[in-house]
């Protein structure tokens, strides 16, 4: 028995997630855990194989045990490696050495600022000690997820293919408005949707399952694509967007679109334009699209971009997230020209569950019907509502 634990190595889920992304090829030209001699001269030159990658691809779990097990750990000895208690793969050790935990937690984030929780949780995830080595895991969501994409280029041929990284918290009709645009000159849009581990929005299934209703109900079939994309610490800061241009491409993407607002992009946006992503990245073939601001002008009753709008932003309805997903989060039902009322109902039924007493009554006595009472979800009654506040006849 003790011998059975010297030779496991116990990781929580954001590991096993990141170490999945990297066995399926999304981190390339990362494809393995890297050794000592690597560790020192990526952190110092932010490249690897003549690729961009901004620091050290390595596994250093915290714990006393998890060190204590490395520590003792020789060359071609075989570890297990745990997660919440399941085997998930084996490493096949080449070297352990030290690491200097607030140096790394700095080259990732930019700052070791412990007041930042962020970086705090990052920094007691991290051990003293990491390994290098053959990898091997026993299995994976994320490569199901790739073959889906890899099997859609190849059925449809598509030659011209978007990538564009959401929380769609919410998804809004900008964010609508620039898929269709993208659409108009591309093949495939796949929208990768930031699967957080933790957030403090709404959760992962309603935010896919708004984008399962739009993709299937107004969008053409096989043409906008959802993958999910797991947020974990390698993300962080300004190297969001350096790590999501590398899994962008490892999808299959020959184009990056993204918003002003993306997080990092500030390192290459100035002077109000983008600069191509080539100007901080090295040997990455990804097209960037910039993406202008979008609002509604209650004069050219239409989205415009704020390039091309006459009319001063005292006429403009903004499409914040935050704004949004506060009534959202108050139980308020927001206005149509802001987010379609199907998806509307879908956030407000998900937040407030079982939320009406009578429904089916409230339904009867609110809504126009048949004349006979009839089982309605509370999804059917929040879109009827919202097809009664746009009659204007009494307005």
């Amino acid at each position: 028995m003790d011998l059975a634990r010297k030779n496991k190595l116990f990781i929580d889920n954001e590991a096993f997630i990141t170490l999945s992304m990297m066995v399926e090829g999304l981190l390339y030209p990362v494809t393995k855990l890297m050794n000592s001699k690597e560790n020192d001269e990526v952190n110092k030159t932010k490249t690897f194989n003549g690729m961009t990658f901004p620091f050290s691809f390595v596994l250093a779990p915290a714990g006393r045990k998890n060190e204590e097990i490395l520590k003792n750990s020789q060359p071609n000895d075989i570890i297990e490696l745990y997660c919440k208690n399941k085997k998930v793969g084996e490493i096949k050790v080449e070297e352990v050495f030290k690491i200097d935990r607030h140096k790394r937690v700095k080259l990732i984030y930019g700052s070791d600022d412990l007041d930042n929780k962020n970086i705090a949780k990052t920094l007691n995830r991290l051990g003293n000690y990491a390994i290098s080595g053959d990898l091997k895991l026993i299995e994976s969501s994320i490569k199901s997820d790739l073959q889906k994409i890899k099997n859609s280029i190849k059925q449809t041929k598509a030659k011209n293919i978007v990538g564009m990284t959401t929380n769609a918290n919410p998804f809004h009709r900008v964010h609508e408005r620039i898929v269709r645009l993208a659409l108009e000159n591309n093949d495939i849009v796949i929208l990768f949707l930031a699967k957080n581990l933790k957030t403090d929005g709404i959760d992962y299934e309603t935010r896919y399952k708004v984008l399962k209703k739009i993709t299937n109900d107004f969008f053409p079939k096989n043409k906008l694509l959802i993958v999910p994309l797991y947020n974990t610490y390698i993300f962080a800061g300004l190297n969001e967007v350096i790590m999501d241009s590398l899994v962008i491409k490892n999808f299959g993407c020959n184009k990056f679109l993204m918003g002003q607002t993306h997080e990092g992009l500030g390192i290459h946006y100035s002077n109000q334009h983008i600069k191509s992503i080539f100007d901080i990245l090295q040997g990455i073939n990804l097209e960037t699209i910039a993406i202008n601001e979008y609002v509604y002008c209650n004069i050219c009753k239409t989205i415009v971009s704020k390039n091309s709008c006459p009319h001063g932003s005292h006429h403009h309805i903004n499409y914040h997230s935050e704004a949004l997903l506060e009534l959202l989060k108050n139980g308020i039902l927001p206005p149509s020209i802001i987010l379609r009322k199907e998806l509307s109902a879908i956030y407000l039924t998900s937040l407030f569950p079982n939320r009406f007493k009578n429904l089916q009554n409230l339904y009867f006595d609110l809504i126009p019907n048949k004349g006979i009472i009839e089982n309605h979800s509370e999804e059917e009654l929040y879109i009827a509502l919202s097809k009664m506040y746009q009659t204007t006849s009494m307005t």
